[in-house]
């Protein structure tokens, strides 16, 4: 390698040197040829012009390059343009200057040359443009390297820019026509793509991906004649149909290379109206499946797409155009034809050329969702043995492709065409899984309802990865990703919705039957939605009852189904939340449903919960209450049977472990013995199943005097265990204070004036420790309590008068 001072020239660096040495020359020779023509000396000036562009003889730069010094004397160029019309105005011809200019020694400055004087030659109409055009352009065939001749044709079309006979034009007429123009820049072009398409062949193999690199910035040279074809004023749709664009599509087929071909597909689509390409899409889409196999297919027809896509939603009236010329037959026709005939083009290419394809039938036809199923079904036909499960770009493309209609049109509907589930096959169980997914966002995302068994089952079908472990599979999604899959399952549940009651049944056992397949680890996310939904099923048969429907399924038939489905939760196990559905569901049997077995069969099976299975004294404490609460809303038992549930209830309270919790439990169980009175009802009426509420003064009673011996007892624990700090005992009696304030506003008449006088002392003598005032939630309850007392004396009623007598 040659070197420069010490050390070895790297490339870059060499490039820059022949550069400069280049540079150096035009520089000098642009000096010499400037002063010649302030000198006004033709042949010193043309002299001097010549040696500049000489230097653009060299084959030592790389196209990058060679532009800044093709640029540079460009440049220098105008100077002697401006000489060649001064000259003219002085009376000498341009034909004479454009033979003088015909004897410079080397082929490339005389084409230059004359290149610069043919434009000066065709505005000053001595000569007819299309006859000066059509000699440049066949005179330029004498220099053949790729890059001098790519660049001197360049500046062929740079110049005669605006010189061209097109329609309306000053050179039109004896100048020519449009069919002069588009004949220069066709020829011009072929020559160009034929220069640029020869340069592949340029030194060794080795070098091919730096000289593929080298002719794509080249590109823009040979693409600058479709754009100034696409601007004639002349170009109709006839002349470009039958003119131009069968000799374009000529030239891109015959030249046999990927570089081209992909580029100029892409200028033709780019650069001409889109209704030209409505009336030539025959032509377009027949070249798509000759192209080289390297070329990018899809992205050529995505390109074309686009454009389509785009025009009709411009102008609306175009759609009867593209059905009148069945568009998206001749498009699903051509991306079939490619992808059959190109075997080796890649699955996510496929994929992606029909992505464009579903893309533009959405936009152009967004009701047609057999033009959708057609795409679907073109798609698998040509992806099925192209083995996309292995591909993960194949994978990708084909998700994107499933999830366009599910974004246009009703999801339920799109699941149901035939050929949706058929692609959504070509993908691997796990991609399946994302896909099932998709589906279910898709859905809540829209609040679709699902309103039919039939439609039920299909949905699971898709989402059946979600729902089951599939075989051959191994499920290796951490805990909280597929909570969360769980999670999407859930609140799907609730879009299972019909107006027919009876079919909504359906659908809930339809959908249990799917759910009991998915295992313990699904059941504890599926069947509680599933449940409460049956419960609201309950409410909605019992509303058409009353209204005189008549009815396959009736409240019992839910409410025992409801049945099969806690238990099977409470087998997972699930003890806590199957004890908590028992309940909901029995209270929807007592005061919904008004079925009094079936309710405290609920209630039975509650009690079995907490005593076989919940697990610690915490839960055993929040499942108490949330038995005591629920019986106390309850109104459908017979005294009996209630008598029977709430000794359960109350028995219960005694056995858990600490004292605090017996005691608060036991003021809990208080309340069952005097129930609420709503508004506008009797206290002794009673119909429509409903008992009248329980109003056990003495029961209340013994209940609080119980719950005092507990707090006793839990101070002289606190006693016995030297913890003078505890102050736990102390709330329990202001606690039992509120209870017994709420059942003397109730009216209660075993709770006297002077019974609360006597709690209220003993309560104020405890609340005196100094432990109890330094702490604040205890000293807070017991003030805000005493604020009660003293906010209901000042009342003007009858609550007042009983307060009176109370002294704080």
């Amino acid at each position: 390698m040659a070197t420069l001072g010490e050390g070895p020239v790297t490339p870059q660096e060499e490039q820059v040197k022949w550069l400069q040495e280049a540079s150096t020359n035009v520089k000098r020779n642009a000096f010499y040829m400037k002063r010649a023509v302030d000198e006004d000396n033709m042949r010193e000036a043309l002299k001097y012009s010549a040696g500049l562009l000489v230097e653009l003889r060299t084959s030592l730069l790389t196209p990058q390059k060679y532009f800044e010094l093709y640029m540079q004397a460009f440049d220098e160029l105008r100077h002697l343009e401006a000489f060649f019309k001064e000259h003219h105005t002085k009376g000498r011809s341009y034909a004479d200057l454009y033979e003088l200019v015909q004897h410079a020694g080397s082929v490339l400055p005389r084409l230059y040359l004359l290149c610069t004087v043919g434009s000066c030659y065709i505005r000053s109409k001595e000569a007819a443009a299309k006859e000066i055009l059509k000699d440049l352009v066949e005179m330029c065939k004498g220099v053949q390297h790729p890059t001098r001749g790519l660049f001197l044709r360049s500046y062929l079309c740079q110049v005669s820019r605006g010189l061209l006979p097109d329609a309306g034009s000053e050179y039109e007429g004896e100048g020519g026509d449009i069919n002069d123009a588009i004949d220069f820049l066709l020829v011009n072009f072929t020559e160009m793509n034929k220069l640029w398409v020869r340069m592949q062949h340029q030194g060794s193999q080795r070098d091919k991906d730096r000289r593929e690199k080298e002719r794509q910035q080249l590109a823009d040279l040979v693409g600058k004649n479709l754009t100034y074809l696409s601007q004639l004023d002349g170009l109709d749709f006839t002349l470009y149909k039958d003119v131009v664009l069968p000799r374009i599509m000529e030239q891109i087929v015959s030249c046999k290379d990927d570089i081209a071909q992909q580029y100029l597909m892409q200028c033709v689509i780019q650069g001409f109206p889109d209704e030209f390409h409505l009336g030539t899409l025959e032509t377009l889409l027949g070249a798509c499946p000759e192209l080289q196999s390297g070329v990018k297919v899809h992205i050529i027809l995505a390109s074309l797409l686009d454009r389509l896509a785009r025009y009709a939603q411009t102008d609306p009236s175009v759609v009867d155009a593209f059905n009148k010329a069945d568009a998206f037959g001749q498009l699903n026709a051509a991306a079939s034809k490619v992808a059959t005939q190109q075997a080796e083009m890649p699955a996510a290419d496929v994929a992606a050329m029909y992505i464009a394809l579903l893309g533009f039938t959405g936009s152009v036809y967004p009701d047609r969702l057999d033009s959708v199923d057609q795409v679907l079904a073109a798609t698998h036909a040509a992806l099925q043995s192209r083995a996309t499960s292995r591909d993960a770009r194949a994978e990708k493309q084909l998700v994107a492709l499933l999830s366009i209609p599910l974004d246009k049109f009703d999801v339920v509907t799109v699941l149901g065409l035939n050929n949706y589930p058929h692609v959504m096959g070509l993908l691997a169980p796990a991609t399946q899984k994302e896909m099932a997914v998709k589906i279910v966002q898709v859905i809540l995302k829209n609040t679709t309802r699902v309103t039919s068994v039939e439609k039920v089952d299909m949905l699971f079908d898709f989402i059946n990865p979600l729902i089951v472990d599939v075989e051959g599979t191994q499920d290796d999604t951490d805990e909280e990703d597929f909570a969360d899959e769980q999670s999407l399952i859930a609140r799907l549940i609730h879009q299972f919705h019909s107006e027919d009651t009876d079919v909504q049944h359906q659908i809930l056992t339809a959908a249990h039957k799917r759910f009991l397949k998915g295992g313990p680890r699904r059941l504890k996310h599926t069947l509680p939605p599933l449940a409460f939904l049956a419960l609201q099923t309950v409410q909605r048969i019992k509303a058409r009852e009353e209204a005189g429907d008549a009815l396959d399924s009736s409240c019992k038939t839910v409410l025992q189904f409801t049945h099969g489905l806690i238990a099977a939760l409470a087998a997972v196990p699930m003890a806590e939340t199957a004890l908590q559905l028992f309940l909901a569901a029995a209270y929807s049997a007592s005061e919904v449903a008004r079925l009094e077995l079936i309710a405290y069969e609920f209630f039975e099976q509650a009690f079995i919960l907490y005593e076989e299975d919940i697990p610690d004294s915490r839960s055993e404490v929040t499942a108490l209450q949330s038995i005591v609460g629920c019986l106390h809303r309850c109104r459908v038992f017979s005294a009996e049977s209630r008598e029977t549930l709430v000794h359960k209830a109350t028995g219960y309270s005694g056995k858990l472990l600490k004292k605090p919790d017996q005691c608060r439990a036991v003021c809990s169980c208080s309340h069952l013995f005097w129930q609420d009175i709503p508004e506008g009802e009797d206290a002794g009426s009673s119909a429509d199943g409903v008992q009248p509420p329980v109003r056990d003064a003495d029961a209340v009673m013994v209940c609080l005097k119980r719950a005092l011996k507990i707090a006793n007892a839990a101070q002289q624990q606190s006693a016995v265990a030297l913890k003078a700090s505890d102050t736990s005992h102390v709330c329990l009696f202001v606690d039992i204070l509120n209870h017994y304030l709420y059942y003397f506003e109730q009216g209660n008449t075993n709770i006297t004036p002077s019974v609360l006088q006597s709690l209220l002392e003993l309560v104020s003598n405890e609340m005196a420790n100094d432990h109890c005032k330094k702490d604040a939630a205890l000293e807070a309850f017991y003030r805000n309590t005493l604020k009660h007392i003293a906010w209901q004396k000042k009342r003007e009623d009858g609550v007042g008068k009983l307060y009176e007598p109370l002294q704080i």
